[in-house]
This record gives C-alpha cells, sequence and structure tokens, in this order.
C-alpha cells in the first residue's frame, strides 16, 4: 500500500548511526555476563514521586441507630390466694362465749360483743333502711319531762331508725312503729336510754346525736349473754370473728380472746 511505500523511503533516507559510537555506548552498558548484547533490553525508569497521592477523605457514614426493641408484655398470671385456716365451733360456754378451734389455737367469742359491732357496721351503712313494724297496740311511754320534750324534738332522727313517735299529752309519748330489730318489751327500755344519752351529749351536733342513737340500737338489737341461741345463729357470729370482719365492739373493747394449745399445756404442766 501507498502508507508502506512512504514508510520505507522514510526510512532509507534516514542518516544511519556511526558504528563506533554505538559500540561505545553499548560498551557502557552493564548487562550479565554471558548475555548478548541484543538479548539486554534496557526500560525506561520512572522516578516515583516523593509526595504520595493525595486521597480524598472519605466522611464515615454513621451506624444505623439500634432498633427500638417494643417490651414484651409479661404474662399475667394470678397469684394464689392464701388459704384460710379452717375453724370449727366446738361449742359454747355460759350460754355467752363461742369456743372456736382453729388449728393449735382456740378462741373465746364474746357473742354480744361481736354481735353488737356487727349491728353497729349494718345501721351506720350509708345504704341501711330500717325495717319497721307497725305496732297492733301503740305503746305509751310515760317519761320524764325533759326526756318527753328530748324524743319529740329527735322525731325526725329516730324515724332514720325505725321509730314512729308523737306527743301523747303532758310527759307521755305515744310510739306507733317500731324497728324490727326490736321486741315489743325492750322498746320502752331502748327509748329511755336514748332519750339519757341525748340529754348528757345535747343535741347541738347531728353526727354526735346519730351515734348515740347508733349506739343504743345496736346494742339493744344484739344478742345477750345468757340467751340460749341456736347453732346457726352462734355460727354467723362466728364466722364474722373468725374471718376478721369483726375485731372490736364499738365501744372499743375486743370481741375474742385467744389461748394458744402451747399456754393450755403449761398449765398442765406438759411443756
Amino acid at each position: 500500500p501507498q502508507e508502506y511505500k512512504t514508510f520505507s523511503t522514510a526510512l532509507k533516507d534516514a542518516p544511519q548511526p556511526k558504528q563506533a559510537a554505538a559500540a561505545a555506548t553499548a560498551a557502557k552498558i552493564e548487562r550479565p555476563v554471558n548475555m548478548p548484547l541484543r538479548e539486554f533490553v534496557m526500560l525506561p525508569q520512572v522516578q516515583a514521586s516523593q509526595t504520595p497521592p493525595k486521597v480524598e477523605k472519605v466522611a464515615p457514614v454513621p451506624p444505623a441507630p439500634p432498633k427500638k426493641e417494643e417490651p414484651e408484655e409479661m404474662e399475667q398470671t394470678q397469684l394464689p390466694m392464701p388459704a384460710e385456716i379452717p375453724w370449727r365451733m366446738v361449742g359454747e360456754l355460759y350460754n355467752t362465749y363461742i369456743i372456736v378451734e382453729q388449728g393449735d389455737d382456740a378462741f373465746l367469742i364474746d357473742k354480744h360483743a361481736a354481735h353488737e359491732r356487727m349491728n353497729f357496721d349494718r345501721m351506720r351503712a350509708a345504704d341501711w333502711k330500717p325495717m319497721s313494724q307497725l305496732l297492733l297496740t301503740p305503746q305509751v311511754l310515760h317519761l320524764a319531762p325533759e326526756e318527753c320534750g328530748v324524743l319529740l324534738e329527735q322525731m325526725g332522727l329516730l324515724e332514720q331508725f325505725g321509730f314512729a313517735v308523737e306527743s301523747f299529752g303532758g310527759d307521755e309519748v305515744l310510739v306507733r312503729e317500731a324497728p324490727n330489730d326490736l321486741s315489743a318489751d325492750q322498746i320502752e327500755p331502748a327509748l329511755e336510754e336514748i332519750a339519757s344519752k341525748l340529754l348528757l351529749t345535747g343535741t347541738a351536733d347531728p353526727a354526735a346525736v346519730r351515734d348515740e342513737v347508733l349506739h343504743t340500737m345496736a346494742c339493744k338489737a344484739a344478742i345477750k349473754g345468757g340467751w340460749k341461741n341456736d347453732q346457726a345463729e352462734l355460727e354467723v357470729v362466728a364466722r364474722a370473728v373468725m374471718s376478721g370482719q369483726v375485731k372490736y365492739c364499738p365501744h372499743g373493747r375486743p370481741v375474742a380472746i385467744e389461748l394458744s394449745r402451747q399456754q393450755l399445756e403449761k398449765q398442765f404442766k406438759r411443756s
């Protein structure tokens, strides 16, 4: 081709190196022994740069925020309630004290004091409504003038406890209705006691007045020491005491005393 011819002509016309100068230059080049000159090739040396190439700093990638672990829902387990120690009613002493055995302990329960407290709590409740009985024959009470006056003054309060009273002239009060908790022979003593307490405490404080009536009614409606009660009545009172519902009478006295087996055995010189 035309390009080849042009190259060959240019190579042919180029000046030829002198053989003596080429041999002298070749002699200066160090080469391994036994290696022909034609096999030794010198490659140009590239001088390394004195300063390392500049490397751009790459900002570190911030770590991903830890995942918020949602709190595991704790399984709700209902703790077992401590088992109630069984008890049994053994009997009654002097028709006044209920005897209860529970494990290695014995209890003597004052049935009147415990029942009085039960009545007191029941009547003091906000939703308590007394049950009244209409007397077939109204009772006429003969009272002292001041007792008669204080009862008629507190007719509204007496109605809250199931009484219906009215003036019968002079120093007499007529009772037409009375609470179911009272027997017929308890009506007059109850009203006389209420009148006496109201005269002592005064009537200026309505709460104190109601408290006095409440204490009297709770006491009068309670079973009495010396009464002969059936098994069911005694068990109701014993259950209220043994469950912890009743601990003290309305006057603050304990309703039961505890006697351990160890104390009994000590009395018999067995310990």
